[in-house]
């Protein structure tokens, strides 16, 4: 009676999944590409750019199976068309997801859910840009004793904290927290950009007020290998001075599991078929390469910084500021003094202050990446 009843089960999850929501077909017409499914759907649709620029779909509801109708393992890889190199299908504990890896830069510029169909609109862009790069003059590899070799900048973004309807600290004399900061990390971008060894990114160059999530994700959409967000502190004691620098707190690093879950943040889409603990144990260990990198380019700066400003006690510091909460880019929150301070609030207002202050970050991020 027991065997018989196992079997029965058995027998219904595989009845079951036979009328699970499948991909049925898929068509390519001009820059369109249209997924048929065996019934109707709901989906989580977004982009990745970079290197790899791909279109993720989770589809909740449906299923990937194999030849006999059953849940199926592996992934699968179709082979692709037009703007897409491949299309890659697997199965997660929480229903299908469907990556296209697209072709460099080709990009989405739309999606629309009708029922049992899903279409993506892509702007064509991969054709247009190789044919610009192939007539463009690049350099090509050359014999020669005084050829240069291609040299791949690391990437820094700089975070002027608060902006727009954000004013952030405000100092005894007026000064707004976020006029120091746009000042701040323009100037700094600047001084990065003279040394000729690294591509530097804003996350706001005027008076805008950008979200904390924006900001992490033009970091991490621009591959950054370093993240600066420059700030002023204040607090009620009016003596306290000194700069400081802030890093990820271990208490923190659960929030961040939660915003990769949350955003849709994907370290690896290879890794899709992978469970849930797996995928955790992987941001995990994301996490701990990156807080490494956080705290090595803490000290370095701290080091340099007591060279031409004054330290706040206890001033290498941790916290769960949001801008900080990247799983994959290393990243420290620079408070350059305390508006609240009259001596450090005039200071900040110095640009022969702030030079000095960020020629002490400049070598600090030279001799992080020389490291």
């Amino acid at each position: 009676m027991i065997k018989f009843c196992l079997i029965f089960i058995f027998w219904l999850w595989q009845f079951s999944y036979t009328f699970a929501t499948t991909l049925s077909n898929i068509t390519y017409t001009g820059k369109v590409v249209s997924l048929e499914f065996s019934g109707a759907v709901s989906a989580d649709i977004f982009s990745l750019s970079g290197e790899q620029p791909r279109v993720v779909i989770d589809l909740p509801d449906a299923v990937l199976l194999d030849d006999k109708n059953i849940v199926s393992s592996t992934p699968k890889v179709i082979k692709g068309f037009g703007d897409i190199a491949q299309i890659r299908l697997a199965n997660r504990e929480k229903g299908l997801r469907i990556v296209l890896d697209l072709l460099p830069f080709a990009q989405m510029l739309s999606n629309e859910i009708k029922r049992n169909k899903i279409h993506i609109t892509f702007e064509q862009k991969a054709k247009t840009r190789n044919t610009k790069l192939l007539n463009s003059n690049i350099p090509k590899p050359r014999i020669a004793p005084n050829s240069k070799k291609l040299v791949i900048k690391p990437i820094i973004v700089i975070d002027p904290g608060h902006g727009g309807r954000d004013p952030g600290a405000i100092g005894n004399n007026g000064t707004f927290e976020k006029s120091i900061t746009t000042k701040t990390s323009v100037e700094l971008k600047n001084l990065l950009i003279k040394e000729e060894k690294y591509e530097v990114i804003l996350t706001r160059a005027n008076d805008k007020y950008i979200d904390h999530e924006k900001r992490i994700r033009i970091a991490r959409e621009r591959g950054a290998d370093l993240f600066i967000s420059v700030h002023a502190d204040s607090t009620a004691n009016k003596s306290a001075r000194g700069a400081s620098v802030y890093t990820l707190a271990d208490r923190a690093k659960s929030r961040s599991k939660r915003l990769v879950d949350s955003q849709n943040w994907i370290l690896d889409v290879n890794l899709a078929a992978q469970s849930e603990t797996v995928s955790d144990i992987l941001v995990e260990l994301a996490q701990r390469s990156t807080s490494n990198q956080s705290e090595k380019f803490a000290d370095i700066l701290l080091a340099e910084l007591k060279l031409s400003t004054r330290l706040v006690g206890n001033s290498h510091r941790r916290a769960g500021y949001y801008v900080l909460l990247a799983p994959d880019v290393p990243a420290v929150l620079l408070e350059m003094g305390f508006l609240s301070n009259i001596d450090d609030e005039k200071l900040l207002n110095s640009a022969v202050h702030r030079k000095k202050v960020l020629k002490s970050v400049v070598r600090s991020v030279n001799k992080y990446f020389d490291e």
